[in-house]
């Protein structure tokens, strides 16, 4: 299952700070890149966390309703949920070991 959540990207003096408005989360790289994936991670561990719960995953809001600031990087970051889940699992299983 795949997933796509706006994300908004603001720098910072360490990089660029990522916030999940629909997820309420937030997550930071050292550059765009880096923000980039950090909030795809952010986005896969938490929808994991919220299945595992078995609870509802929210809908995307429409990029047209988030305010966008003067500086701020609006844009859609994808994630794939059962990819991250085997990741997870195949993590856990070398731990064990």
């Amino acid at each position: 299952m795949s997933v796509i959540y706006p994300v908004l990207f603001t720098e910072i003096p360490e990089g660029h700070m990522a916030y999940v408005p629909d997820l309420e989360i937030n997550t930071h790289g050292k550059d765009l890149a880096a923000a980039i994936s950090m909030a795809r991670d952010a986005i896969s561990l938490w929808c994991v966390a919220e299945q595992d719960m078995n609870r509802k995953l929210p809908n995307p809001t429409d990029l047209s309703e988030i305010e966008c600031r003067q500086g701020e990087i609006l844009t859609l970051v994808d994630a794939d949920i059962d990819a991250y889940r085997s990741f997870l699992d195949a993590e856990a299983k070398l731990t064990a070991t």
